[in-house]
Formats: C-alpha cells, structure tokens, sequence
C-alpha cells in the first residue's frame, strides 16, 4: 500500500513538469536522425559573427556538440579538436571539411554566452567556430545522445553519422562517410 502511495505522489508531482519547456525549445526536441537533414541552427560564434548550419552546404560538416568546463570529456573533446580538423583536411583533397562547435552552457547550469565562448576558445587554441546563445543551449540539449556527440553531414546537409564520447571521431570515419556519399550520386 505505502508503494502504491509512493507511486501516485511521484506521478503527480511529474505531471505539471511536462508543461515546463518554453515554446522556443520545442523546436528542437527531435533527436538527430541519420539519413534526414540536420536539424537547422542559426547562432552566433565567439567572434560575434553570425552562423547558420546550412550555409556549411557543399562541405563535409562535423558538429561537435558540447557543454561548459563542468564536463571534462567536452574539454578533452575540445582540446583534440584542431588536431582532428588539420587531419580531415589532409585526408582527401576532393572536399572541404567545416568543423562547428556547439556550447550549450558555461562552467555552470546557464547558457554559455559570447564571453565565455571565446574565453572557450582562446583556453583551448580553437582554429573553428564555436557556436553560443540560449538557442545553441536547446539545440545540444535537444539532440545530443551524450556529451560531447560529433555528427557528420554530408555536402548536402544530410546527417550521416553521429558518435557520442570523447575523441570517438576520427578523419577516417569523415572519409568513409565521404565515400559513401558518392557512391550514392553515382
């Protein structure tokens, strides 16, 4: 009896929880799906600069999506970052590859903010955009599986693979997806 009062408290005390999400972050509840288009996003970057996940069309695109310095596998995922993009460059001279960080939050609960994203960025020596805003938080939160997660999107803004943990991303996973693309024009 005491559990089945357990229960019913617990549920009641859910119930109003659904209702908590803003309506901004409805937008982005879907999860990543592999073979559909990566869900848009347009953000603002360490430098202020505007930039919109589509206009990387034409590119091989990795999304690193990521908190703040409260996780130590999105730091080390950072850290690693520059090496992994100068590497994907050199694999293949047949595309380009655009490399997109995502913050979703600061070294707390908050979104991260362009203060912090650059603070981000200068810690880590970052050769690549790193995305910021409350926006940016509901987009990582609303589609990563883990933290950090990578996804790769192919020149035509189709989401081909996503690997969620630390340095679990390597140039040979872009190039084969790369591959695979066209193998799919043909």
């Amino acid at each position: 009896m005491r559990c089945t009062q357990v229960v019913a408290v617990l549920l009641a005390l859910m119930i109003p929880m659904a209702g908590c999400m803003s309506e901004d972050s409805e937008a982005f509840e879907t999860t990543f799906v592999v073979g559909e288009p990566v869900p848009e996003l347009t953000a603002p970057d360490q430098h202020g600069e505007t930039i919109t996940l589509s206009d990387m069309e034409g590119t091989m695109l990795v999304l690193l999506l990521n908190m703040g310095a409260w996780c130590p596998y999105c730091e080390q995922a950072t850290e690693n970052a520059t090496a992994l993009i100068e590497e994907m460059e050199t694999i293949d001279e047949r595309y380009n590859v655009s490399f997109v960080e995502v913050l979703g939050s600061n070294a707390g609960s908050e979104a991260a903010n362009q203060s912090y994203a650059m603070q981000w960025s200068d810690a880590f020596n970052t050769s690549h955009a790193v995305l910021h805003s409350d926006v940016s938080r509901e987009y990582v939160s609303g589609v990563a599986v883990g933290f950090p997660t990578y996804a790769v999107v192919d020149p035509d803004g189709v989401l081909r693979l996503t690997k969620d943990g630390v340095n679990k991303l390597s140039a040979e996973d872009v190039q084969d997806q790369y591959e695979a693309y066209l193998a799919e024009q043909d």
